[in-house]
């Protein structure tokens, strides 16, 4: 089925950055044309329906950085037009985010990678102006399933507030907070977490919350962001014991790009 019609998401960073003519020359090149374009400060709510791989109880921090990321500043959604246009977008994605992504929370513009999440998101970014309110239609399911969930961390910090204080130190190359040490001498080596597709980042904070007991918040947190990252950060350090109850727990939670090395 040929898909004449899409659109892409330039986000906040990609309008603050003045990047909006490097993304309307890459449409260009690709054989698409701008039909139409509106400016958009989205809401937690926006956010939700246009990801609803996440939900609030799962993934409270993923959703927390959506939120610090997405909303509160403009973006402005491209109606776009041309010959196989949705997988042209893609082409456009990620040609953009190839140049101009900086970072975990970062990669400037927004576009569908399958055409019934196309469909659901175009309906709910166009609906509203009467130029662009023919419904998109695919034949594939507009929701995508939901991703591995973690721990409601709601009841132990102020998300908000925790996002706020880390937001300069996930910008660009997250911050290594460094490794745990845990019970015992040191063996000169390391549990290492690396970066896990299958994985969100409060499962994988979840996963460290109890391979690393006592460990703070912000600490796994920067941890989950800069192993995605990076592909390899040591999580945690100390004896032999310590470190194979460590990879025990994270495997047991889901984790299995996980290992141990040396120091």
């Amino acid at each position: 089925m040929d898909h004449p019609r899409a659109f892409l998401l330039l986000k906040p960073d990609c309008l603050r950055l003045g990047l909006s003519g490097s993304v309307e020359r890459a449409i260009t090149r690709a054989g698409l044309w701008i039909v139409c374009r509106h400016r958009v400060t989205l809401s937690p709510a926006d956010v939700r329906h246009l990801w609803p791989e996440y939900h609030d109880a799962g993934h409270p921090l993923a959703l927390a950085f959506l939120d610090r990321y997405l909303t509160g500043e403009p973006s402005e959604v491209l109606h776009l037009r041309g010959p196989d246009a949705f997988e042209a977008a893609r082409r456009v994605k990620r040609e953009v985010r190839s140049r101009h992504a900086d970072g975990p929370f970062a990669n400037v513009v927004h576009g569908a990678e399958r055409r019934g999440e196309m469909a659901r998101q175009a309906g709910h970014l166009l609906g509203r102006c009467a130029a662009c309110a023919e419904p998109f239609r695919s034949d594939e399911p507009p929701l995508v399933p939901v991703r591995p969930p973690g721990r409601d961390f709601r009841a132990d910090a102020d998300l908000t507030a925790l996002v706020d204080e880390l937001w300069p130190l996930v910008r660009g190359v997250p911050a290594d907070p460094g490794p745990v040490r845990l019970a015992g001498d040191d063996t000169g080596q390391a549990v290492y977490l690396g970066s896990d597709r299958e994985n969100t980042l409060d499962s994988t904070v979840t996963a460290l919350w109890h391979a690393l007991p006592g460990i703070e918040l912000r600490h796994a947190v920067l941890l989950a962001l800069h192993a995605g990252w990076s592909g390899g950060t040591p999580v945690a350090v100390g004896d032999r014991r310590a470190l194979d109850d460590c990879l025990r727990t994270l495997r047991a939670h889901g984790i299995r790009a996980c290992g141990k090395g040396v120091t």
